[in-house]
């Protein structure tokens, strides 16, 4: 399961890793959730000890979202928005 810790020591540096291995400024980060919805993570905003908050991509924008640590069942890096994505403009926000 994912927690507060992940998200502030590895999560951006392992996005990071990711970002140099595949010589990509944004890598695409997807977020499947427990209810089988995927998100599409634009950045990072907050991290609490039972909750994140986070920009995630919309069909015209973004939006933000506050999201318990257990609803995130898998974390998916990708070099390129995958064929699938509802938009092609996609990338997390590497600081």
């Amino acid at each position: 399961m994912f927690d507060r810790a992940f998200f502030e020591q590895h999560f951006h540096e392992q996005t990071r890793a990711f970002a140099r291995e595949h010589t990509v400024a944004s890598p695409v980060v997807e977020f499947l959730l427990d209810d089988g919805s995927l998100l599409y993570v634009r950045s990072l905003i907050q991290t609490k000890e039972n909750w994140l908050c986070l920009l995630a991509y919309d069909d015209e924008a973004t939006r933000q979202i506050y999201c318990p640590y257990y609803s995130i069942k898998r974390i998916t890096l990708h070099a390129h928005p995958p064929k699938t994505a509802p938009r092609r403009e996609l990338g997390f926000q590497l600081r």
